[in-house]
């Protein structure tokens, strides 16, 4: 696997991503739920109300038919009971039905024959009228009870007091006869407004602690994974470092020195800037590994590396070709400057002996220098330029800096 493979696996997964992921999935998990539970638990308290106000309306009705059932029931001729409620059998029925729901929130009584005529209804206005196309009145007379809850802008209740935006379980029940015939229906509006708040504040209490309970949730996996992904990251950082870094000399190896330079070379390319580039070799290094060991050869690169680093400024970049070869990249610097720093290089190496296991080492470089130019395709055609200019170096006597003319 080569450096930019590595790279781009680290960036593919980039443990901050996956926890931004976590913290996306967070947010949208706990918008759903708070959506759809808040929606949910509304639902189910208004359906409980709902219920309780059906139930409440199909006892008041079956009282009333119980308790007017004299006014409400005639005996048609052939012995067949009909629905009454005819000329001042509605003016008892009335005064009645005003005086027995003044303690319930009924806002709105209405009677339907099996016609779907109105025979009664609080408002005076709507006697007679027929409802044909309503489907929930058909459901009643088919025997089923209706209720629903809506929310009018304005009503009027029993004392013919306006009521502006009020909630109410509208509620169909089937009249029916002592036989159990149908006769016709009730309809009963019951005000709920007073229950709306209740409603309301029921279903966001239950929201908020579902959604107290999904951020801890969440919360408590954010710090598992925060806690991870910072190992994570840290394991990441030294495997990059192992990646790019030659274990010996602590300084870049080959792989990242080239990917170093192709950007260095492409952002040369763009500007029209001088890159410089620098390739030195250590004289009769297989000599210092015959006569004082591998140890002290060892010793010899590491301190190397370390005189390299003091002799170029920070942006340079440095790094180990292969054994005892180092490569040394200088953007924006021309071939003049590029002499002058390889043979501060050079002097650097010749006047101060190494301490290598205990052995004071006089040790000599040969250095090879090359300049991009206009015909340079790639970072390669530089080294391999500064390559022969080495080579020179090493067939001149080694101990000097070279290059091959163009």
């Amino acid at each position: 696997m080569n450096l930019n493979e590595l790279l781009n696996i680290k960036a593919r997964n980039n443990p901050d991503s996956l926890l931004r992921l976590l913290i996306t999935v967070a947010f949208i998990s706990i918008a759903v739920v708070v959506i759809v539970s808040g929606y949910g638990f509304y639902r189910i308290f208004a359906g409980f109300v709902i219920k309780n106000a059906e139930n409440d309306t199909v006892r008041l009705c079956k009282v009333l038919i119980e308790q007017q059932k004299e006014l409400m029931f005639v005996t048609a001729p052939g012995n067949q009971v009909v629905l009454g409620l005819h000329g001042t059998e509605t003016l008892a029925f009335d005064r009645s039905l005003r005086h027995y729901l003044t303690p319930f929130n009924i806002i709105k009584v209405k009677v339907y024959t099996t016609g779907k005529k109105i025979v009664y209804c609080t408002d005076p206005m709507l006697i007679g009228k027929i409802d044909q196309d309503n489907l929930r009145l058909k459901n009643a007379l088919n025997g089923n009870i209706d209720a629903k809850m809506v929310t009018k802008e304005k009503a009027r209740d029993l004392a013919d007091e306006e009521l502006l935006d009020v909630d109410v379980v509208e509620t169909y029940v089937p009249i029916r006869a002592p036989d159990n015939k149908i006769l016709g229906s009730f309809e009963v509006y019951m005000n709920i407004t007073e229950y709306r708040d209740q409603i309301r504040m029921g279903a966001m209490v239950v929201t908020l602690l579902m959604s107290f309970v999904m951020v801890g949730v969440f919360g408590f996996a954010y710090l598992l994974m925060r806690g991870g992904t910072v190992q994570l990251k840290e394991v990441q950082a030294q495997l990059e470092m192992i990646a790019i870094t030659d274990p010996l000399t602590d300084i870049p190896n080959r792989g990242f020195l080239i990917t170093r330079g192709d950007e260095e070379f492409e952002r040369m390319r763009r500007s029209a800037r001088p890159l410089g580039c620098i390739m030195l070799d250590l004289d009769h290094f297989k000599r210092v590994n015959d006569t004082k060991g591998h140890l002290a050869g060892d010793c010899v690169l590491k301190e190397m590396a370390l005189r390299l680093k003091n002799s170029v400024r920070p942006y340079d970049v440095i790094g180990r070709y292969g054994g005892e070869e180092f490569v040394v990249l200088l953007p924006d610097t021309t071939f003049e400057q590029s002499l002058l720093v390889a043979e501060r290089i050079r002097e650097k190496i010749r006047c101060e002996s190494f301490l290598a296991d205990g052995n004071r080492l006089k040790i000599t470089v040969s250095l090879g220098v090359a300049v991009s130019n206009e015909t340079d395709r790639s970072l390669s055609d530089m080294i391999k330029r500064a390559d022969e200019g080495l080579y020179k170096a090493k067939a001149d006597g080694r101990d000097r800096v070279s290059w091959m003319r163009l």
